[in-house]
C-alpha cells in the first residue's frame, strides 16, 4: 500500500510574511503593551515559530518600531488621498470639503484599524519610543498645516499653530470615542467624529480664510484685556 504524501508546506514570499508579522505584532502590542508583550506572543498570534518572527521582524525594539512607521504611513497616505481628491471622483477643491475629507479618513483609519491607533498614540506615546511618535505625529500636524494653508490662502508657518490646534482636537476626539461609551459604531462613527470636529473648528478656520481673527470681549471700561492675535503672528 502506498503511503499518502503530506501536502508540501506553502512557501510565501518575504513581504507577505513580514505583512503577517506586523499584522500579528500589531495586535499583540495594542492589547498588552510593548513591555508586556513577547516575541512567544507575536509568533503564537501570527501561527509562526519564534525564529521566523525574528527573521522577519528583527528584534522585539525593531518589530515594534517597524508596527508604529507602517501604521504612521497608512494614516497619512489615507488622508493625503482622500484631501487632495484621490479617493472620490467628485471632490472639489473647496477648502471646507477638503478638510472634510482629510478628517474623515483620519477617524475612519482609527476606527478601522483601532489597534494600530492603541500602538501609535498611547503605547508608545511615553519611554523609548516617544521620539519617534513625536516625530511622526510632526509628520502628520505637517500634513496638516499644508492642507490648511492651501486652503486659507496663507504661509505653511503661519498656520502651524493652528494645524496643531486642529491635530489635537483630532487626537483629543479619537481618545474619547475609543474609551468612552461611543454613541455611534460601525461604517457612520467616521462621519460623526468628522462632523463634530468640522462643527467646532471650520467656523473659526472660515472666520481666519475671510480675513477675520477673534478678539477678546472687552471689560466694563470699555477696553479689551489684551489685543487680537493675527493670524500672520
Amino acid at each position: 500500500m502506498t503511503p499518502t504524501a503530506r501536502p508540501a508546506r506553502q512557501r510565501l514570499a518575504p513581504e507577505v510574511r513580514r505583512r503577517q508579522v506586523l499584522d500579528a505584532a500589531v495586535a499583540v502590542f495594542s492589547e498588552q503593551g510593548f513591555h508586556g508583550a513577547s516575541m512567544d506572543d507575536v509568533a503564537a498570534r501570527a501561527g509562526l515559530s519564534k525564529p521566523m518572527v525574528y527573521a522577519h521582524g528583527g528584534s522585539k525594539d525593531e518589530l515594534f518600531a517597524a508596527c508604529l512607521h507602517r501604521e504612521a504611513e497608512r494614516l497619512l497616505r489615507s488622508v493625503e488621498a482622500a484631501s487632495s481628491g484621490a479617493a472620490t471622483e467628485d471632490t472639489s477643491n473647496d477648502p471646507q470639503t477638503r478638510l472634510w475629507l482629510g478628517l474623515r479618513a483620519f477617524f475612519h483609519a482609527l476606527t478601522t484599524r483601532r489597534a494600530g491607533w492603541t500602538v501609535l498614540y498611547r503605547q508608545a506615546s511615553t519611554g523609548e519610543f516617544a521620539g519617534e511618535v513625536d516625530a511622526l505625529r510632526g509628520r502628520i500636524v505637517a500634513q496638516a498645516a499644508a492642507l490648511m494653508a492651501d486652503g486659507l490662502g496663507m504661509p505653511q508657518e503661519a498656520v502651524r499653530p493652528y494645524a496643531h490646534t486642529l491635530v489635537g482636537a483630532a487626537e483629543g476626539l479619537a481618545d474619547w470615542w475609543l474609551t468612552g461609551p461611543a454613541p455611534v459604531t460601525g461604517d457612520d462613527a467616521a462621519d460623526v467624529l468628522a462632523g463634530m470636529l468640522m462643527s467646532a473648528a471650520w467656523p473659526g478656520l472660515d472666520a481666519l480664510r475671510s480675513g477675520r481673527v477673534w478678539s477678546p470681549p472687552r471689560d466694563r471700561s470699555g477696553i479689551a484685556s489684551s489685543p487680537p492675535v493675527s493670524p500672520e503672528g
